[in-house]
């Protein structure tokens, strides 16, 4: 897998008006939008979920469109080609963008960023179909890889965070086992709560507990850092009637498509002197 190789850090700030209610964390990805084997009417389906809800939050895990992959990318972009044909790439690949923008811009203003997976177009001044979506809907691009923190308040001094490390995906497994353990090695990299893949277009999520001390009255206490391990799902089928696809190629599994929602619910612990915190949960 071949991709812009860009690593972003980023911070994203949410107000938190009760607590107690989940806030929801959708990644989702591997829409492969405009291929025929997009499950069109699970996208659909879940649009119309997220559309309802309010408290819910976005972050891109690439693969957005099926417009070209890295060895697809190099004949399109080859300046051999015509100008007449790359201008018609271009007016191919903006169309595809303001398609998809047109179904998912009710997530303007909470999409935390998109992430870029090895599946894009790519315009002759070198940006990406995945940097002009995350233009359209005024969020950040956060390349192929990313740190992201996202900073709760509550109230005028209550404040806490929950930090995600996240890529597109490397390495495929026949196993769900086999693909949680590639998202559970990321740890190996950074200190997070949330670690995110999606490109196997596997959805599964694991939790995990790791301990850390802080200080108190009277010395220190130990706690419970809770992680959370999860492939992000796809909405791209792979057996259709009468289609064709690398799954059926080769034989592998479907997959059961659509997202992982996670749930961020602020919490405050008056056992542990009036902890402002944020619990973590997922559901498939």
């Amino acid at each position: 897998m071949q991709t812009t190789g860009i690593f972003v850090v980023h911070e994203f700030k949410i107000s938190v008006d009760k607590l107690n209610e989940p806030i929801y964390l959708i990644p989702f990805g591997d829409i492969h939008r405009s291929s025929p084997s997009c499950h069109k009417e699970k996208w659909f389906e879940f649009l119309t979920w997220a559309k309802k809800k309010k408290r819910c939050y976005f972050l891109g895990m690439g693969d957005y469109d099926d417009l070209a992959s890295a060895s697809e990318r190099k004949i399109l972009t080859n300046r051999d080609l015509h100008d007449s044909s790359l201008q018609t790439f271009e007016k191919l690949y903006l169309h595809h963008t303001k398609q998809l923008y047109n179904e998912i811009k009710f997530m303007e203003g909470r999409t935390i960023g998109l992430i870029e997976g090895n599946h894009y177009g790519e315009f002759q001044n070198n940006t990406t179909t995945t940097q002009k979506l995350a233009e359209f809907l005024k969020c950040k691009y956060l390349g192929c890889a990313t740190f992201i923190r996202l900073s709760f308040k509550f109230g005028n001094n209550h404040t806490a965070s929950i930090d995600i490390w996240a890529h597109h995906g490397k390495g495929a497994a026949r196993l769900i086992g086999g693909s949680l353990n590639r998202v559970q090695q990321m740890a190996e990299s950074a200190v997070a709560d949330i670690y995110l893949m999606g490109h196997d277009h596997k959805k599964a999520s694991a939790p995990g507990n790791r301990l850390f001390l802080s200080k108190s009255k009277d010395g220190v206490k130990m706690h419970h850092k809770k992680q959370l391990y999860v492939r992000t799902g796809s909405f791209l089928r792979g057996y259709g009637d009468g289609e064709v696809s690398y799954v059926a190629d080769m034989a592998l599994n479907p997959t059961d498509l659509g997202v992982v929602k996670i749930e961020l619910t602020p919490k405050r612990d008056q056992r542990d002197g009036d902890r402002f915190y944020i619990d973590v949960h997922s559901s498939i």
